[in-house]
């Protein structure tokens, strides 16, 4: 009887990076055990063409409903004895500028910094486990105002310091960044005060960009790091700057699985994940694409060409990674237009289901908006051209999630 594959806890297997690692580690041949926050994303991710396709490979993945990462003990029971590796994906909070700032700290840097110690703690109390690897952030060890508001000229690489500012935290984004360094910090103090008789990688991507194919409607698509990649692209003259360095999802997966060959990657280490070379990519390379491949996309309303990024040059020296993982980073180029494409296609079905007008998608007033509590309220309004002024309020106030 042939020896079973290794198995691999993954969490946030529900997400945008973490559902493309899911696959990246099926494919390289090992079993997965995905956390979930709820059974149906485990269906719905069993529905995907990417499971799909692997045949008897799918086979190889189970499920576990973990609600809460961050709750306390959320993974002591979940790990399997048989587990022999956890990658970390989840990130039990992204960037809600709903939050008041008073509660940056206990919303944003707090469930960050308690889910990564409960997947050590659990890592810990399991002796099969041979690695945990972390989806840390450039934001980790990048101070906030070099990556978003003043030109950097620091290069940063896989030994720079980690970032890790008290709040009062000026914003959403920058919480975030104080929560991606928290959360480092304190995997290094826990490794130096447990000696654990595992190794951790951590992984530090840019801007990661790309298809989510998890995402059922074009408003799926426009979440977490690809929205703020679409902003300008829809029309949006943005006023934040966005640093130059970026990622293409599958290679950040795919290293995710490649970070567990211990016999590859021997010891506790970083590496940084981007594309762009030291100075990466400036983000008008994307309106350039539009221009040349998706000008029929712009004459529907679906693109824009009208919007601007500003750009935040950040320097990297990332080379290690690339060698490491004898891995070539795909440029921004394919990082475009992998979203693109996905965005026209979901345009194109929303369209022929009768949903869609432009990029605010209203061809009537026919459907519920959700607002942020989660209220439901149906519009009866007269569509005038575009939209109705009551949809258009709306679409405003609600930050809509129109299904």
């Amino acid at each position: 009887m042939a020896a079973l594959a290794p198995k691999v806890l993954i969490t946030g297997s529900s997400g945008f990076v973490g559902f493309r690692t899911l696959v990246a580690t099926l494919e390289a041949g090992y079993r997965v055990l995905g956390a979930v926050p709820r059974r149906e994303d485990a269906d719905h991710i069993h529905s995907t063409p990417s499971i799909k396709r692997m045949g008897n490979l799918g086979g190889n993945l189970t499920f576990i409903t973990v609600p809460d990462i961050a709750a306390d003990q959320s993974l002591a029971e979940a790990i399997e004895k048989d587990v022999e590796y956890i990658i970390h994906t989840d990130s039990p909070m992204t960037v809600n500028c709903t939050i008041t700032a008073d509660r940056y700290d206990s919303q944003t840097v707090q469930p960050l910094l308690k889910g990564t110690n409960n997947v050590l703690s659990a890592a810990l109390g399991n002796p099969s486990i041979k690695r945990v690897v972390m989806t840390s952030s450039l934001m980790a060890i990048a101070p906030y105002n070099e990556l978003f508001v003043l030109e950097s000229f620091t290069t940063f690489n896989d030994v720079s310091p980690i970032q890790n500012p008290n709040p009062p935290y000026e914003n959403a984004v920058e919480a975030l960044c104080a929560g991606k360094g928290k959360a480092l910090a304190a995997t290094n103090t826990f490794l130096a005060k447990n000696k654990p008789h595992f190794t951790v990688i951590n992984l530090m991507p840019g801007i990661v960009i790309g298809h989510n194919e998890l995402a059922k409607t074009w408003r799926d698509l426009n979440k977490g790091s690809n929205k703020q990649t679409l902003r300008h692209l829809l029309g949006e003259d943005v006023s934040t700057k966005l640093p130059s360095q970026t990622v293409f999802v599958d290679d950040v997966a795919k290293v995710h699985a490649l970070a567990l060959k211990t016999e590859k990657v021997a010891k506790t280490q970083n590496f940084l994940l981007s594309s762009g070379g030291n100075i990466g990519r400036l983000w008008y390379r994307a309106l350039e694409i539009i221009k040349k491949e998706y000008m029929d996309a712009v004459k529907k309303g679906w693109l824009s060409l009208d919007g601007e990024q500003p750009i935040n040059r950040v320097m990297v020296d990332d080379g290690k990674t690339e060698k490491v993982f004898n891995i070539k980073f795909a440029g921004f180029d394919k990082q475009i237009r992998s979203l693109l494409d996905q965005w026209v296609q979901l345009k194109m079905k929303a369209e022929k289901e009768g949903v869609v007008l432009g990029n605010r998608n209203f061809t009537g007033c026919r459907y519920i908006t959700r607002g942020s509590f989660g209220e439901a309220t149906r519009c009866f309004g007269v569509l005038h051209g575009f939209c109705c002024l009551i949809c258009f309020d709306l679409y405003i106030v609600c930050a809509v999630d129109v299904q």
